[in-house]
């Protein structure tokens, strides 16, 4: 059966919950029984798209339509069949994490809230549940106030307090009386509250029916909409986690970042479209050549970035590698028919301990600019013994102080740097091989916005990344650098380091 998102299983588990209720309510000759078992069954119907299951629309449209006097015995037919589809329906794993000492209340609701599609995890204790939130990827949380060691509205508050855990659903469970707890709780943040004893059905209910509105909201906030790949949020906080789990384990962590060769040409001759459809099949080829445990995650722009649980470089790179081969061999035809064909290039580096998900993507950077340096269509590690290429940038500034710190800067990562202080040298100078132009918006001679349209003018020069330099700042002037072919601009004053990144950003997409 084709699988459906976690929110529309978890939405059609509520539906179903709720039909079973309202069956004893029919049995009961509740007044209200009739419709509601009407609404929820239009309600199933018009989710039907979501579920891509006709059997589930019919059998919702059959409980709409059926005469009062046959709706017991229809829904009695009808609601094992939904169950069971329920059950069948495929999706990703959901953890919900069950706070309670009682033995037989977490028995009952370890039953009751157990499916196919649940990783059902239990604390008896505050401290177990710190430890549990820590180490895994909650989805909801069933709070008990009573615990051994402490109250659980001191885990509610610190759950809201934490960006991790800030936005994951809290059910709170309480044999306290009295409306100050049920209001203090839902003033700290709960989702929901019941008192002690509680009906298993109706929390059943509420659970699925949160865990569909928690889905909807982290695939919002969480994944890539072009690629369908988690974004860069989910990853970092997804790295979190396997950073401190390969800490405990005492295994190893790699990560790696990559990029498509030559993106931005791609751009420009087939147009943004194409090149949409180019970072889409990206990730499919990459996902394709990973296990269930590595995490795939457009990093932004044509950029990716995965890591690999309990994987060394070498075996990341294998990984890499792989994919890469069968990307190379992909054909994209235009629809003039005219085909292509591109490649991409990665670096990978080891996740050290007490390293930032910053600092890790930073050091696998380095590496994927060494595989732009060396050719790219490569995969490059640590490992890899491959010396920097020089590339040579021309440093168009009149200013000896500026122009002084940006050499030394430059110079100090192994570029070699032209520098020229007026638009007639400058133009004598691009005839050597230049990897990249910094150019001054105002410099001696030939003004800056002339002679950045003279560069593009250049057949050499055309696809050379030109970065403008200007103390002005003004919307009209960055425009004009844009439309006449400037790939970055920076204000003055700027910071080398920052000057230093773009550069190293804008060399990889060359």
């Amino acid at each position: 059966m084709e699988d459906i998102k976690n929110s529309d299983r978890e939405g059609l588990a509520a539906r179903v919950n709720a039909l079973r209720v309202a069956e004893q309510s029919l049995k009961a000759k509740a007044p209200e029984a009739v419709q509601a078992i009407r609404r929820i069954s239009r309600s199933l119907r018009i989710s039907d798209g979501a579920f891509r299951n006709p059997e589930i629309s019919s059998m919702a449209a059959i409980l709409e339509e059926v005469p009062e006097a046959e709706l017991e015995a229809s829904l009695h037919q009808l609601l094992p069949r939904l169950r069971g589809l329920t059950a069948n329906l495929k999706a990703r794993h959901l953890s919900v994490l069950v706070v309670e000492d009682e033995p037989m209340a977490s028995q009952i609701l370890q039953h009751r809230l157990a499916a196919i599609n649940r990783t059902i995890f239990t604390a008896h204790s505050l401290a177990q549940a710190e430890q549990i939130l820590g180490e895994n990827e909650i989805n909801l949380v069933l709070l008990d106030l009573q615990l051994p060691d402490g109250d659980g509205r001191e885990l509610l508050l610190k759950m809201r307090e934490r960006p991790a855990t800030a936005s994951i659903p809290i059910i709170v469970l309480s044999g306290k009386e009295g409306n100050q707890v049920q209001t203090e709780c839902f003033a700290l943040g709960a989702d929901a509250f019941f008192m002690k004893p509680f009906d298993p059905v109706t929390i059943s209910t509420v659970v699925a029916s949160k865990l569909q509105r928690a889905a909807d909201v982290t695939k919002r906030s969480s994944q890539d909409s072009l690629t369908g790949l988690p974004n860069r949020t989910a990853f970092t906080n997804a790295f979190s986690r396997a950073a401190l789990l390969a800490l405990r384990a005492k295994e190893p962590l790699a990560v790696a970042i990559f990029d498509v060769d030559r993106f931005k040409s791609v751009n420009d001759i087939y147009g943004h479209a194409m090149g949409d459809r180019v970072l889409r099949r990206l990730g499919t080829v990459v996902s394709k050549s990973l296990r269930a445990t590595d995490l795939l995650a457009r990093w932004g722009g044509e950029e990716f970035a995965v890591f690999f649980p309990n994987t060394d470089l070498h075996n990341a790179r294998l990984a890499l590698n792989k994919a890469l081969v069968t990307f190379r061999e992909e054909k994209f035809t235009t629809k003039d028919g005219k085909s292509f064909q591109v490649t991409f290039s990665a670096g990978i580096a080891e996740v050290k301990e007490g390293m930032t998900v910053e600092q890790a993507i930073a050091e696998a950077d380095r590496f994927l600019y060494l595989a732009k340096a060396s050719g790219r269509d490569n995969v490059l590690t640590e490992a890899d013994k491959i010396s920097s290429i020089k590339k040579s940038i021309l440093l168009v500034e009149d200013e000896d102080l500026t122009a002084s710190v940006i050499k030394h800067y430059l110079t100090r990562e192994g570029f070699k740097v032209i520098h020229v202080k007026d638009g007639n040298a400058a133009l004598e100078a691009a005839k050597e091989s230049i990897s990249l132009i910094t150019l001054d918006v105002k410099i001696p001679g030939i003004d800056g916005f002339e002679l950045l349209q003279r560069f593009r003018g250049i057949p050499s020069l055309h696809l050379v990344p030109i970065v403008m330099l200007t103390s002005v700042g003004k919307q009209e002037d960055i425009v004009k650098g844009f439309q006449l072919g400037a790939d970055d601009y920076i204000l003055k004053p700027f910071s080398p380091r920052e000057l230093l990144a773009r550069v190293h950003r804008l060399l990889q997409k060359q």
